[in-house]
């Protein structure tokens, strides 16, 4: 192929997976990934692994939500950002039948009154369980393990994935449930109760409550 003919095609490709993000992003915001050219303000999504970052970021959104339990906090934000990964992976499935890459590098992030997400140039990667567990969350699981339970942040992110289905609908289904098989999210959640196996401590909030899919009947006293 021609150089000039690579450089269309590549292009081509690009369009096409921006043109994926705009369509889904009009889902909801957990779904907006924003493309094109950045500022300074905006940092790999590797960076989240670090633990000097990490801290910080859980400092900021403990702040926020009014706690002094890093944990909560930790959890809040791990919950958000899987959300956000499940969103896009899942739904670009459903629209074009592939899922976006989201290379921890590739993928850039900033905490600007609330998380957001950006691609430069967008393309197509490998499967959904591979982008989201195998690139993004396992590894973000062993970095913050040292704040919060890894048993629970594998909770968040089966409950994440569920809660996307929801947000979908019937068209994300057999997507979801063949996600729902891989051993790392199985094992997080009770297959005959549906509800997961560990509590990701939003009972400890000051709005307090207990999801739908919690481990707890009721909130713990202590």
């Amino acid at each position: 192929m021609e150089e000039d003919d690579l450089a269309s095609t590549l292009k081509e490709s690009v369009s096409e997976v921006a043109g994926m993000l705009e369509r889904i992003g009009a889902w909801g915001p957990y779904f907006r990934v924003s493309t094109g050219p950045v500022d300074d303000t905006w940092r790999p999504t590797s960076d989240l692994r670090d633990p000097a970052v990490r801290d910080a970021l859980v400092a900021t959104t403990a702040a926020r939500m009014g706690t002094d339990e890093m944990r909560v906090a930790a959890s809040t934000f791990f919950f958000g950002y899987v959300a956000r990964l499940w969103s896009v992976a899942v739904g670009s499935v459903v629209d074009s039948g592939r899922c976006v890459r989201l290379g921890p590098e590739q993928l850039l992030w900033r905490d600007d009154a609330g998380l957001q997400l950006h691609i430069v140039d967008p393309e197509f990667g490998g499967e959904a369980a591979v982008e989201v567990l195998d690139v993004q969350v396992e590894p973000l699981v062993d970095a913050w393990s040292g704040v919060v339970a890894s048993g629970l942040l594998w909770g968040n992110t089966v409950s994440a994935l569920v809660g996307t289905a929801q947000m979908i609908g019937s068209d994300a289904r057999p997507h979801v449930d063949a996600l729902l098989s891989d051993p790392r999210l199985a094992d997080a959640l009770d297959p005959t109760t549906g509800r997961r196996r560990s509590c990701c401590l939003y009972y400890r909030t000051l709005t307090g409550g207990l999801c739908g899919d919690c481990f707890f009947l009721a909130p713990p006293t202590s």
